[in-house]
C-alpha cells in the first residue's frame, strides 16, 4: 500500500515537472531565439522521465513478486534479483538516450 502511494507521488511530481518544462520552453525560445535547443532539452527530459517512471514501476512489481516467491522457495532468490535488475536497465537506457539527445545540441 505504501509503495502505491509513493508511486502516485512520483508520478504526480513527474507530471508537474513536465508541465513546468512545457511552459518554460516557449519563454526560453523567445529570449534566445533558439527553439531547437529547447526542444532537445525537453526531449531529453521526457526520455529520462519516462524511463525512470517505467523502471520504478517494473522494479516495484518484480521486486515484490520476487520477495514473495523467495519467501516460499528460497532457491529462486537469484532469479528474482536478476529480473529486478532487468527492470533497472530501463532507467539506464533512458539516461543513455537522454545523453545522446543532448549530445546533438
Amino acid at each position: 500500500m505504501l509503495a502505491q502511494k509513493n508511486m502516485k507521488f512520483v508520478a504526480l511530481l513527474s507530471l508537474l515537472l513536465l508541465a513546468g518544462a512545457l511552459f518554460a520552453v516557449p519563454a526560453h525560445a523567445q529570449t534566445t531565439g533558439s527553439f531547437d535547443k529547447s526542444a532537445n532539452y525537453l526531449s531529453a527530459a521526457l526520455a529520462f522521465a519516462g524511463s525512470a517512471i517505467a523502471a520504478g514501476w517494473a522494479i516495484s512489481k518484480a521486486g515484490s513478486a520476487g520477495l514473495a516467491g523467495s519467501a516460499e522457495r528460497p532457491e529462486i532468490r537469484t532469479t528474482a534479483i536478476i529480473i529486478s535488475a532487468l527492470g533497472e536497465a530501463l532507467a539506464i537506457y533512458g539516461i543513455v538516450v537522454a545523453l545522446l539527445i543532448l549530445g546533438k545540441a
